[in-house]
């Protein structure tokens, strides 16, 4: 059952400093970076359960090691919390 991607106010600002981080040193990586994340993020629709839980409520997935995001799961969503930049390989 695929649910509704949720974008929460925090997890939208939290991608725009990180796309202001990279675009200081690269706009161009910036926006392919940024683009990235937004499409791998769609996945968590169909499938919610790729992140580690301890609750099955509130999850955690790492991208490349390199980003951290933090979702809810309800019946019907996906609510993207935070997401954290980690660094550079």
């Amino acid at each position: 059952m695929s649910r509704t991607l949720v974008w929460l106010p925090s997890a939208e600002f939290d991608l725009e400093a990180i796309y202001d981080l990279i675009a200081a040193d690269s706009p161009r990586s910036a926006i392919a970076f940024v683009e990235d994340i937004r499409k791998r993020c769609e996945a968590f629709a169909d499938f919610p359960n790729m992140g580690i839980t301890h609750d099955g409520r509130m999850y955690q997935f790492t991208f490349d090691r390199r980003v951290r995001v933090n979702y809810a799961v309800t019946d019907t969503e996906v609510q993207l919390s935070q997401f954290r930049y980690l660094g550079q390989r």
